[in-house]
């Protein structure tokens, strides 16, 4: 593996274990990152511009398919979900919950609890933000401040005006459902104006990081309170940007284009106009981030994975997507990824999802990455009071191959649906006989 490495500060850097120094603004190649140089990332001192190489077990994104349906419970939709998980943070009105998801509900936002993240219960509408506000992203900031960041389109010329992103916060461990505070944000992200530049307008936040022991450098936006990711928009296509706070009001963009786009080294299931929009971020064990984005025609084509050693250079992983819409039971669009760890160490994805009429999400556990390619599924999965058996290796077989590792006779009224894993759609039209299409 070979890295670049390239300075971010208007000085000479002296590196534990870099053989001697870097200027200001230089690059130099180092076969593997160290934790020296990690910490110097993550303190803003250095950008990876290029030279990941994929992590291994590519895609690390290996999904149990068992969990049907949960969410909505009553609301009209769930869609663009924020799902955060702390034990005992989050009061129902009635007791302490683990894990609280806000999303859109076709009328402005809901919220629900859970105790396992898994079942959800309570639901109820929030209140103290804009009455249509969606796009919800949030940051547990202490026991007694949640904060949310998100769009609201009933802003006069919307999307193309900054005063569209908002924020509020509220007590989670009183009432997670009251904002108060809710304030318009200012700040440089919109380029306002007929010219379709990138961030022409934007349609609100895609990611939110908290930072509670801030030193706000110059140039290195993680080290500020709050770095977001927006979706910036030409009004017709969108990606993601990059800006950074010390308030949550007043915004400061960063750079001068997008740090990932489909328009920017494209792939064919992006399409012509490829579209970036909703994403969640976390970190491998090696140090590198990886991301899973909404991506594809309009950005609900499917799920999209990348990764990045700073958060700023960002590398898409060749085999997206790692998630695909179809035309099976809501599978008309496949999109707005949030995870969150659990208390055993695995990851559960809450993904919406659309038919004809309705929008739903649906949530999936991500099992060990030394499972590599293996794409287990589960009973149930899309909640249709059906079971499925365990898939092939995604991208490995022929035609044939695949055909065999269907199973037949039938065990049962099984359902098996591969798009969710980027492959081909599978169907059971009778009771023993499997059919592709």
């Amino acid at each position: 593996m070979s890295i670049i490495i390239k300075s971010n500060t208007d000085t000479i850097l002296e590196l534990p274990g870099f053989t001697g120094t870097l200027g200001p603004g230089k690059s130099s190649v180092v076969p593997a990152m160290t934790p020296d140089l990690l910490r110097a990332v993550d303190l803003g001192l250095l950008l990876v511009p290029s030279g990941a190489e994929p992590p291994d077990g590519l895609p690390p994104v290996v999904f149990d398919h068992r969990y049907p349906q949960v969410l909505p419970l009553t609301a009209g939709r769930a869609y663009y979900v924020r799902v955060l998980r702390s034990p005992g943070s989050f009061h129902d009105g009635t007791r302490a919950r683990n894990f609280i998801a806000y999303y859109g509900d076709g009328a402005g936002m809901s919220c629900a609890f859970s105790d396992d993240g898994i079942s959800w219960d309570t639901e109820k509408k929030v209140t103290g933000i804009a009455a249509n506000g969606y796009h919800v992203v949030c940051a547990l900031e202490t026991v007694n401040r949640l904060r949310i960041l998100y769009w609201n389109p009933d802003v006069p010329s919307q999307p193309y005006a900054m005063a569209g992103l908002r924020t509020a916060v509220c007590d989670p461990s009183v009432d997670p459902a009251a904002f108060t505070g809710d304030t318009p944000c200012a700040g440089d992200l919109v380029t306002e104006g007929s010219v379709q530049v990138w961030n022409r307008g934007h349609y609100g936040p895609s990611f939110l990081w908290y930072n509670p022991l801030p030193t706000s450098g110059d140039g290195k936006p993680f080290t500020w309170r709050y770095a977001m990711y927006f979706i910036a928009s030409t009004g017709g296509n969108d990606s993601l940007g990059l800006a950074c706070s010390d308030d949550a009001v007043e915004w400061k963009l960063i750079g001068n284009g997008p740090i990932l786009s489909g328009l920017i080294d494209p792939q064919p299931w992006e399409g012509a106009n490829g579209y970036v929009s909703a994403a969640h971020v976390e970190r491998l064990p090696d140090g590198r981030w990886w991301m899973l984005y909404s991506g594809g025609s309009a950005g609900n084509a499917g799920i999209g994975y990348a990764w990045s050693w700073d958060r700023i250079h960002w590398r898409k992983a060749e085999i997206n997507p790692v998630f695909k819409n179809g035309s099976g039971p809501f599978l008309e669009r496949c999109y707005t990824p949030s995870l969150v760890r659990d208390a055993d160490g695995s990851l559960l994805l809450y993904r919406a999802a659309k038919d004809a009429t309705a929008y739903r999400t649906f949530v999936s556990r991500l099992r060990a990455p030394a499972l590599g390619w293996s794409d287990l599924l589960g009973p149930d999965r899309l909640g249709q009071g059906l079971t499925s058996r365990e898939a092939i290796h995604r991208g490995v077989g022929t035609e044939a191959e695949r055909d065999a590792a269907i199973p037949n006779p039938s065990m049962g009224d099984e359902w098996f649906n591969t798009d969710l894993a980027g492959g081909g759609k599978w169907e059971k039209h009778t009771g023993t006989d499997w059919k592709r299409s």
